[in-house]
This record gives structure tokens, sequence and C-alpha cells, in this order.
């Protein structure tokens, strides 16, 4: 068995997809019932429009007072001090967006719903910041947390082994591309690295595979900069044929490597990978 077909069975691939699961916390936020089922869905969405279901919000139209619940009411922006202990204990001290240590004087707490869209001040709903990150952080929260794609809530994060997973295709993708001057498709894989039996493994490698030459291919996306694209490119192997560790990018371009993590992470999920996003995950990523 290849270690491409190993993965595939180690995170359940053919199981992962099952239904599409509400969360709660949506069902909270967004003011569901009669007057929902009374605003008819438009053709195209636009800011007034509910980001999950497609119907025009409510709360737009009807005074705020009939749309909120006695929870909502009970919601107050004041975080309790012992919230603010527990979720100091919780991040270690560690800013939850730049991943570094936070000094007493600069800690900050943060709502991640934030309080005038409904979020509360439970523990759950609070996070640790230093004061840089959190005077940087818009309002915005929708593009920042809500989702975009249903497809995110068919499955969950995948863990940072993944990472594993896109270096061993890249290894092979480039060296087979030094040796017949072309990059392998689906048959190729399945050919070299399950004696031509085509599974799911091998169609998933293709496909990232795919992902990357297209990335790299096309033009710089305006949310990086040139440098930060060229790093990405070298350590990806789209400059000398070979994937390199984020250690070694970040030393040859002068990088930071959490910088090179949070560029990875991008690439990521442009490539439709959604990957956990907590300080272990973080940690871990650092070493690949």
């Amino acid at each position: 068995m290849s270690s491409i077909q190993e993965w595939a069975k180690k995170v359940n691939w053919e199981e992962r997809v099952k239904a599409v699961c509400k969360p709660c916390w949506e069902l909270k936020y967004c003011p569901y019932g009669p007057l929902v089922e009374d605003f008819p869905l438009k053709s195209e969405n636009d800011e007034k429009s509910c980001r999950i279901f497609g119907h025009d919000c409510p709360v737009f139209y009807v005074a705020e007072p009939f749309t909120e619940t006695k929870e909502l009411r009970k919601v107050t922006r004041h975080i309790p001090r012992v919230t603010q202990f527990r979720v100091m204990k919780r991040e270690n001290q560690i800013c939850q967006v730049c991943k570094k240590s936070v000094i007493d004087e600069e800690i900050e707490f943060d709502h991640v719903i934030p309080w005038s869209k409904g979020g509360s001040s439970d523990e759950a709903n609070i996070r640790l910041l230093c004061s840089n990150c959190n005077r940087k952080r818009g309002n915005d929260f929708e593009n920042e947390y809500l989702i975009t794609n249903v497809v995110d809530h068919l499955a969950d994060p995948f863990d940072v082994g993944v990472i594993d997973f896109i270096k061993e295709i890249g290894t092979f993708g480039q060296q087979f591309y030094k040796n017949e001057g072309f990059y392998p498709t689906e048959d190729d894989f399945s050919e070299c690295l399950n004696e031509g039996e085509k599974t799911i493994a091998e169609i998933k490698g293709a496909e990232y595979l795919n992902d990357l030459i297209e990335f790299f291919s096309n033009a710089k996306p305006t949310e990086i900069t040139i440098s930060e694209f060229e790093t990405l490119k070298y350590r990806w192997g789209f400059v000398d044929g070979k994937v390199h560790r984020i250690k070694h990018t970040a030393s040859k371009y002068n990088s930071d490597p959490k910088k090179i993590v949070q560029l990875e992470n991008y690439l990521t999920k442009m490539m439709g990978l959604r990957i956990k996003q907590d300080k272990k995950t973080f940690d871990r990523w650092l070493k690949k």
C-alpha cells in the first residue's frame, strides 16, 4: 500500500462526507421563523442576504426588538474577570492571530462574534489578542468567519498531516516533470504509485498537484506580495524542481517561518482545503 493510500485510509476519506449539518450557533445568530419564510429568495445575494440560507435578513427591515431572542437580550458587552482568566489560561497568553506571546500590559480580549452582532461574552466567544492585532481587526465579521461555500459544512477540517500528503505529491510531480518533461496525470499517479489501480488517493493527488500548478503558473494574487509569492514558489518546487522545508525556505528568503505558514494557510484555502486553526496545529506546521 502506498503512503498516499495510507493517508486516505487514515483520514477515512470515503466516509468523510455524510450530510449537511446546520451548526446551532447559526440558528442562534439567524432570526429564523415566519419573518424569514415570508421574504422571497432573490436571484442574486446582496448585503441584506443571509450568507447561509439566502433569504433577506429581517433585521434590515424590522425593528430589532421584534427579532431578538430572550437569550440575546441577556447579552452584555462586559467580559467578566473570571472569564478573562480562563481565556488567558486556555490561550497560554498567546495571541490567536499572530501566534506571538503577549506581555501582561498588551493583553486584550476580543469577541469572536461581535457584541454588536449578537455575540455573547461567554468563554467560548472570547479570544486573547495582542493590542496590535486587536486594533487591526476589521468589522467584517461575515467575511472573516462565516463560510462562503456550503462544502465547508460537509466535513471536519483536516489535520496538518495533509501538508505531508501534499509535499509527497509535489515531490513526485516535480521529479516526474524532470524525467518526462510534463506533469503527471491521474493515470500516471496510479501507474507509478499503485500498480495501475486508481483510488481516491491517486485522484486527489493529481487534483492537488494541478491546483499547485495552476496557482503558480498564473499571475500573483493581489492578496500577497511578489516576495511572498516567490517564497511560496520556492517552497513548493516551482523554482528549482525541489520541495523544500519551511525552515530552509525561511532561511533562503530571510523570512519569518510563521509568515510562511500563514501564506501556506492562504494557499491551501485556495485549493479548497480547510486545515485546523489552533496553536498545536500551527506549531506542527512550522516543522513541515
